[in-house]
């Protein structure tokens, strides 16, 4: 599964995900973490919905705080 994530971006992953493209193992394994909490709350915060999830609300705190620690892919050489 994950030689079909190669190569895409953070969006195109949870794109996938929400839509039930792949599981939450390849996203975790996409995104280097080992909590289901922690794919839960990338979901959210990127304005995503896990499959059959409720909306959660994301603090303003939370926003500001991932919109300050992110950082684009380097463009492919």
């Amino acid at each position: 599964m994950n030689e079909k994530l190669s190569g895409c971006s953070l969006a195109d992953v949870l794109e996938r995900l929400e839509k039930g493209k792949i599981g939450h193992h390849a996203a975790m394994k996409w995104l280097n973490i080992d909590s289901l909490n922690e794919l839960v709350e990338i979901m959210h915060t990127n304005g995503r919905l896990m499959p059959g999830h409720q909306p959660m609300k994301v603090s303003p705190a939370t926003r500001a705080l991932v919109k300050a620690i992110w950082r684009p892919n380097p463009a492919p050489q």
